[in-house]
């Protein structure tokens, strides 16, 4: 499988790949203002070959005026994004949510969470 994602020594990541839906800027309860978007970053393989792989994707969020460049991006662009990733810790184990405003606990919804090692 081939992804578009490199981990770097502060710990953050770059990844890179193509937006499918425009990004939507909007503005919190403490009134700061966000972007967010999802990138393409790569294909898992199909189980079998009359099946299509499936797609990886990353939910990015950018705050303030960053907020503000990032609510130009448009579905079908090629992007390249520096940061980090967020994480959980639950019940003595480290996750990372795989879904885009995950309000669940591992044990309530499990396939929207993903333990990090």
């Amino acid at each position: 499988r081939i992804i578009m994602y490199s981990k770097l020594q502060d710990g953050s990541f770059i990844i890179a790949g193509f937006v499918a839906q425009d990004s939507e800027m909007k503005t919190s309860q403490n009134n700061k203002t966000y972007t967010r978007w999802s990138v393409k970053v790569g294909t898992k393989p199909a189980q079998n070959q009359n099946e299509r792989g499936e797609a990886i994707w990353t939910n990015c969020i950018a705050w303030h005026d960053l907020a503000r460049y990032a609510a130009n991006i448009k579905k079908g662009d090629t992007v390249m994004c520096v940061g980090k990733i967020e994480t959980s810790d639950y019940n003595g184990k480290t996750y990372k949510s795989i879904i885009d405003n995950n309000v669940w606990s591992p044990d309530t919804y499990p396939a929207g969470w993903e333990v990090i090692e």
